[in-house]
């Protein structure tokens, strides 16, 4: 492969458009998804510009945890479909061009899994390693202080053998023993049932998890009699996986590889991007959740994606992401500001302008927030365990917003959790007949990392301006500039040294609203622009 060739690797240049498939669109009427949903709206994705789709799990599940329990890693959820369905849409997106990421979980599976019940069924079982088993202590406790995510011991007694079995989530979700070569080449000959199905990648669920230490060692206490994760993820032993697992997707063409990658503190690039090797004997991605984890601040923002450039290997590659299934929407985190869709324009150059992979989260390109959701239509086990504490991640889960129709669009029968009150003004119909709109925003800025080469996959280089709240930057390719300018204000701010007038204004959130005096350029309040610089 030439240089010229890696640099327009799809997954590098592209655009990838994640779907949370039980509450994208319900073609059955049971008030959920499905792949069906999917295939439907396959246009709307292809006009928004979309390269690839990442599918929440859409396997055989009980869905204690939405899926993320898997119970059979080679059949499609009869909620969603059957094989026959999901090889239609891998066809048909294949010929939009659009390609498919499934959702990889190998840290565990579902406690209904056949491994896990003839695991647990003796100790002698031929699958007793593929999980991690331990008798009591000496004094009959728990084997060590390890916790689950939720601050719950992460042992669970099985009366039927007399031992404790590890999950690091629920107790529904046994952990595997990753250290059993036998499970290994049962995981890894899964994973070439789905390339060679036709998948185009995998997301790969809380990757940093899979090894624990050999030793069971405690973890160190910190406040509140809570545990540090020193012990039960990123070990040493997952770098030698992450190889193995490169060099298996290397085999088949063009395939994609990131990985979840939850740091704790929040905001830890260097490890994240640790993950990622060289650039080329890894992961290809590595998600970071500075940005999600981040107030709303021009310098925070340009301070946490330099780090991140900073610790990116030299032959790896960044990838952004604002918003996601666990960690809710972006425009929610902004509520009770007036301007929370100003700064969601922001939000969306800054997510498609940057050097590096855009993940889109569905519905974030109509501006939809999250919901509150009433105790008794909570289904998220994190929310019915902290509720009304924590409600749960149920809320930026709801369904897709279509159109002003009953149910949003998304359903004819009441969906499994509610639909935004806001439906009727945030919806795509409406939206795509607004030229204002966040979507057609969107639109445009695809359209336009297509069409410029330096947005798909020129260098970036920060510049600074006299007044603060700003984020600027330009992404070069051969002889092409072009200039991103953010006003994460609300106020009017000064550009000195810089005069539009030598440049071709590409983009503008305030395209109506343009003020330019002399040689100092005004941006509006909440403003972003695409500039193509020119020789003055």
């Amino acid at each position: 492969m030439s240089i010229n060739e890696e640099k327009f690797l799809w997954w590098k240049h592209g655009v990838i458009y994640h779907i949370f498939p039980h509450s994208f669109n319900d073609t059955d009427g049971d008030g959920a998804g499905d792949i069906e949903g999917i295939i439907q709206k396959l246009d709307y994705l292809s006009d928004l510009g979309v390269d690839a789709i990442w599918l929440s799990p859409v396997y055989e599940s009980p869905w204690i945890d939405a899926g993320y329990d898997i119970s059979d890693y080679k059949s499609i959820n009869s909620i969603y479909g059957d094989m026959n369905a999901f090889k239609r849409l891998l066809d048909m997106a294949h010929k939009k061009n659009i390609r498919i990421i499934m959702d990889l979980v190998l840290n565990h599976t579902s406690d209904r899994h056949k491994w896990f019940q003839e695991s647990r069924s003796s100790k002698n079982s031929p699958k007793r390693e593929w999980y991690i088993w331990r008798s009591p202590s000496k004094k009959g406790k728990r084997p060590n202080n390890w916790q689950t995510n939720y601050w719950q011991s992460a042992w669970t007694f099985d009366a039927l053998t007399g031992e404790y079995y590890y999950h690091s989530f629920f107790k529904e979700q046994p952990d595997l023993n990753w250290r059993n070569p036998e499970l290994e080449n049962e995981m890894f000959e899964t994973v070439r049932f789905w390339l060679d199905t036709g998948v185009d990648g995998f997301r790969l669920d809380v990757i940093n998890m899979i090894f624990k230490d050999e030793n069971l060692r405690n973890n160190p206490i910190t406040h509140f009699f809570s545990d540090r994760h020193v012990y039960n993820r990123n070990q040493p032993e997952l770098y030698d996986f992450l190889k193995k697992f490169r060099a298996l997707l290397d085999k088949y063409p063009d395939k994609v590889s990131v990985g979840e990658i939850y740091t704790l503190p929040p905001g830890n690039p260097k490890l994240t991007a640790s993950f990622m090797g060289d650039g080329k004997n890894m992961l290809h991605l590595t998600f970071d959740f500075s940005l999600i984890f981040s107030r709303w601040n021009a310098s925070k923002y340009r301070k946490i994606i330099n780090n991140f450039y900073q610790a990116i290997p030299n032959g790896g590659h960044p990838c952004f992401v604002m918003s996601n299934h666990d960690l809710g929407r972006s425009v929610k985190r902004w509520i009770f500001a007036f301007n929370r869709y100003e700064k969601a324009k922001i939000h969306a150059i800054l997510l498609l302008t940057l050097k590096g992979t855009p993940f889109i989260y569905y519905g974030d390109e109509i501006g939809m927030e999250n919901v509150i959701i009433p105790k008794n239509r909570i289904r998220d086990m994190y929310g019915k365990l902290f509720f009304p504490f924590y409600r749960g991640r149920d809320r930026s889960r709801t369904p897709m917003q279509w159109n002003d129709l009953i149910n949003a669009g998304f359903s004819a029968v009441e969906p499994w959790l509610p639909v935004h009150r806001n439906y009727r003004t945030v919806n795509v119909a409406s939206e795509s007949a607004d030229s204002n709109s966040i979507l057609n925003l969107y639109k445009n800025l695809i359209r336009l990392r297509k069409t410029h080469k330096a947005l798909q996959s020129g260098e970036i280089e920060f510049t600074d301006f006299a007044e603060k709240g700003i984020i600027s930057y330009i992404r070069t390719y051969e002889d092409t500039k072009i200039k991103v300018i953010l006003n994460f204000t609300g106020k009017h701010r000064k550009i000195k040294s810089f005069n539009l007038k030598y440049g071709e204004i590409l983009l503008s959130t305030h395209a109506q609203n343009r003020e330019i005096s002399g040689n100092t350029d005004i941006l509006n309040p909440f403003e972003g622009i695409l500039v193509k610089l020119t020789e003055n």
